[in-house]
């Protein structure tokens, strides 16, 4: 049994790999941040404030695709920080429309802004990002309130900026968000093996975020199995 177990998460992390380097291999030109930095794209929000997932625009006028990835930092003076919700590539002298999430629950995010890459997201958050489907309405909904908790930890104000925003465009109660993120929170207490203080205590400079994820994701993967073939001897 054991053996099998192993030949599965090894097949795992086999097609993991295979698929990475595939991605590697076929996307080629430089990534959004080094694009930028170069003078080769514009990127802008086309999205209003309380949008989930948001929108924005990635020009290209240059002579190689430009690689986006998902986890990457904008940062904007006049709106609130958003971090990109998917990869994909920009082909030469073109633009394309990328999904995003908001990265400062307390800042409004505005249409038009200018925005720049800076970075990406601690590990643990570009997991949560990546284990989604933004374009799914209730999956982007729930992956921005974990966004929103593991970036600000108890200190996340319902009450004001995109939070705010968010909740007037989806017509919904504060009582019903403050239940969301009760869900979210046990959903990522479970998933990636964290306390309720750990939870309450996080924000987005936490080193508790750089951890890797795979313990979890093999812990995860184990329990299912052993789930599916019954107890491992």
């Amino acid at each position: 049994m054991k053996g099998r177990i192993i030949l599965v998460i090894g097949t795992i992390f086999l097609f993991a790999f295979l698929s990475g380097l595939l991605g590697y291999v076929t996307m080629g030109g430089p990534d959004l941040e080094t694009a930028y930095h170069e003078g080769n794209v514009e990127i802008t929000q086309k999205s209003s404030a309380g949008e989930v997932p948001h929108t924005i625009e990635v020009k290209n006028p240059g002579q190689r695709p430009v690689r986006v990835k998902t986890g990457t930092i904008l940062r904007s003076e006049t709106s609130g920080d958003l971090v990109t919700a998917e990869n994909t590539e920009v082909a030469p002298e073109s633009s394309a429309e990328v999904l995003a999430y908001s990265l400062e629950p307390e800042r409004r995010t505005m249409k038009g802004s200018d925005l720049e890459p800076a970075g990406t997201v601690p590990s643990l958050m570009q997991d949560v990002i990546s284990s989604s489907n933004p374009e799914n309405p209730q999956e982007a909904f729930r992956t921005q309130l974990m966004i929103w908790v593991l970036a600000r930890g108890d200190d996340l104000n319902i009450y004001r900026g995109e939070v705010y925003a968010t909740v007037k465009g989806r017509d919904m109660r504060f009582y019903q968000l403050r239940d969301n993120i009760t869900a979210v929170k046990s959903e990522l207490a479970s998933e990636y093996g964290l306390t309720e203080d750990q939870l309450n205590e996080v924000n987005i400079n936490s080193s508790l975020l750089n951890r890797s994820q795979s313990p979890f994701k093999i812990f995860s993967m184990l329990e299912g199995l052993k789930n599916r073939f019954g107890a491992i001897p």
